[in-house]
């Protein structure tokens, strides 16, 4: 890239203009979309920051290194260029990223360059939710929302404008999501064949040995991942258990098994997760408290799919607080309300928990709206403390006029013995 570097002194940050944008390296971010964006939204501009790695979507879109590791920013306005303000140390870490530079190296400079990056904007959006009611978005602190707000600025959340930005799969992320669907429902059934040859062997099994026996299949099939979770009876009772090589429990006939498991295709920038959860007993008589449970968590995933599927539809909006009250009244109905301890579902893109809309009027009230081509999980579970835990989890992506569930759809538990789960 031909850069052309202007005199700089003590008082004012130094300027670099990218004379070609030619060779920038790829970015995440459509500016011309993102104009459009902005101009719905009635806003000035985007305004990405980042130290270190505390801003992972600004991270992603903009194609900062991880390794910077001083305060920047990126800002993209509804008009003209963008503009990156980084450390001089840290300069060439944004040499190839498209737009105009400006380098400073004390916090008068940076203040000095962000005022004059921001003259004339009234409104900007920024990775903030307002009292932190966004999960997976509140990632600019408040000191640096105030040094923005001193220069006569409005700051807003950017929610809309990641939604239409990250969390968009895009024709390539969408065949890596169903990839990597296609594998992982081919490793859970691998991995029940394991527990069924191991305790029909009378040769001990644990959840830790499972929980390997995944992560090994996954590595094989090209898939990368944090390690699953594989509980059985009292463990499954907390959505967030991962046995470790110590203390993992045997898994014996008469266990009640759940299995959560995600994963994406390694080495592609552009890869989206999938995720799935199953329960299964290892035998064939399945209690029926068990099945009761299990019962009321399919049909308030179904009841949670339908919904979204009428509204889009109808091209009506479906926002995420609407399909968990849906899906969170069906569990209630069947008196296990209290027994459902997290939201619904969640979004998914290159990242597991993904920059889109939440299935969530629970742990938080999720405004946002499902878009059209990115994805969601539908997971509604029942914990019974210390006893046992049902889950049902399948992975969704968004068309133009209907939902698509993308991993196979569990409607019982799974009788291990009975060689139901072996789709061969």
């Amino acid at each position: 890239m031909s850069l052309v570097a202007f005199a700089a002194d003590s008082a004012r940050p130094s300027e670099v203009v990218a004379q070609s944008s030619r060779t920038a390296a790829p970015s995440a971010l459509d500016i011309d979309k993102v104009r459009g964006l902005l101009a719905v939204q009635r806003l000035d501009g985007w305004l990405l920051t980042g130290e270190g790695g505390n801003n992972p979507i600004a991270l992603e879109l903009v194609g900062v290194p991880r390794r910077s590791q001083r305060r920047w920013f990126y800002y993209v306005p509804a008009k003209g260029q963008p503009t990156a303000i980084a450390h001089k140390a840290e300069a060439a870490l944004f040499a190839r990223i498209p737009g105009r530079k400006v380098e400073y190296a004390g916090w008068r400079e940076l203040d000095a360059a962000l005022a004059e990056t921001l003259r004339g904007a009234k409104r900007v959006a920024m990775e903030y939710s307002d009292k932190a009611s966004m999960r997976g978005l509140s990632y600019v602190d408040g000191g640096t929302v105030e040094r923005v707000k001193k220069n006569g600025v409005e700051v807003v959340s950017s929610a809309e404008l990641v939604q239409y930005t990250k969390s968009v799969w895009g024709p390539d992320g969408r065949v890596a999501h169903y990839v990597a669907a296609h594998h992982l429902t081919k490793i859970l059934d691998e991995a029940f064949r394991f527990v069924v040859g191991r305790t029909r062997a009378k040769r001990r099994v644990t959840e830790y040995d499972v929980q390997q026996f995944i992560l090994r299949s996954m590595k094989v099939r090209g898939l990368t991942a944090e390690a699953p979770v594989v509980a059985v009876n009292g463990n499954a009772s907390d959505p967030a258990y991962r046995p470790g090589r110590r203390g993992s429990a045997a898994i014996a006939e008469g266990d009640l098994l759940v299995i959560d498991m995600w994963g994406k295709l390694a080495g592609k920038p552009d890869a989206v997760y999938a995720e799935l959860s199953w329960t299964a007993y290892v035998g064939t008589a399945i209690p029926e408290r068990y099945q009761r449970a299990f019962a009321a968590v399919a049909k308030a995933r179904d009841a949670g799919l339908e919904y979204a599927r009428g509204k889009l539809v109808r091209r009506r909006p479906v926002r995420g607080f609407e399909v968990d009250q849906r899906v969170r009244r069906v569990v209630n109905e069947a008196g296990f309300g209290d027994k459902f301890i997290h939201r619904s579902g969640h979004s998914i893109d290159t990242d597991r928990f993904g920059a889109g809309a939440n299935l969530d009027d629970y742990e938080t009230h999720d405004i946002r709206t499902l878009v059209r081509g990115s994805g969601f999980t539908v997971g509604p579970g029942v914990y019974v403390k210390g006893d046992f835990g049902v889950r049902t989890e399948v992975s969704v992506f968004v068309g133009i006029r209907d939902i698509e569930v993308t991993t196979p759809l569990q409607e019982a538990i799974t009788p291990l013995f009975a060689g139901a789960f072996d789709r061969r």
